[in-house]
């Protein structure tokens, strides 16, 4: 991807070890990726990579947080995630016959870089929490607008009206 160049590594130079890279990722990152879920970030990338003669074993730690919007009161929030992924990439040809081995990418012999930024990009959404909410408070009540907490409360509470006409067939269910 163009604009994404520092991303890329290069394996041909370095000798065979551990090599660490870091990033810093922020909102023009996530510009390249139309369909990303985030749009404000600070958030840091140690990449640990270890080279070997035929496998790389990438080593991707995620830490920082995100701006979101809190999924009990829909207020912003800034976020913080944390993430540790593992990737082999094996030099080669594919098997014909696939193992189903996810974590594994593999990569033409001819090939001397490899382009990070789609896994970074994709380990950082893995990275997000399923629910997204702001803490607690000390004394143990929620950290969300409490306006907008009453409000949902308040309609949690409301006696619901029942039809009568559905009144009269559980009556007559009832009565058999």
């Amino acid at each position: 991807m163009k604009g994404l160049r520092e991303y890329v590594i290069p394996f041909i130079g370095p000798k065979n070890g551990l090599h660490h890279f870091n990033f810093e990722i922020g909102a023009p990152f996530f510009s390249h990726f139309p369909d990303s879920l985030i749009r404000e970030c600070g958030l840091f990338v140690d990449l640990a990579f270890d080279k070997k003669e035929r496998l790389f074993v990438l080593n991707f730690d995620i830490s920082g947080t995100i701006s979101t919007e809190c999924d009990r009161c829909g207020q912003a929030l800034d976020l913080p995630i944390h993430g540790n992924h593992t990737l082999y990439v094996k030099k080669g040809e594919q098997p014909e016959e696939e193992d189903e081995e996810e974590d594994i990418t593999w990569i033409a012999d001819g090939e001397s870089e490899l382009d990070t930024s789609e896994w970074i990009y994709e380990f950082i959404h893995l990275s997000i929490p399923v629910r997204k909410l702001h803490p607690d408070l000390a004394d143990g009540t929620p950290g969300c607008n409490p306006d907008i907490l009453a409000r949902l409360g308040h309609n949690e509470d409301q006696p619901k009206d029942s039809d009568p006409r559905w009144d009269q067939l559980r009556t007559i269910i009832k009565d058999k």
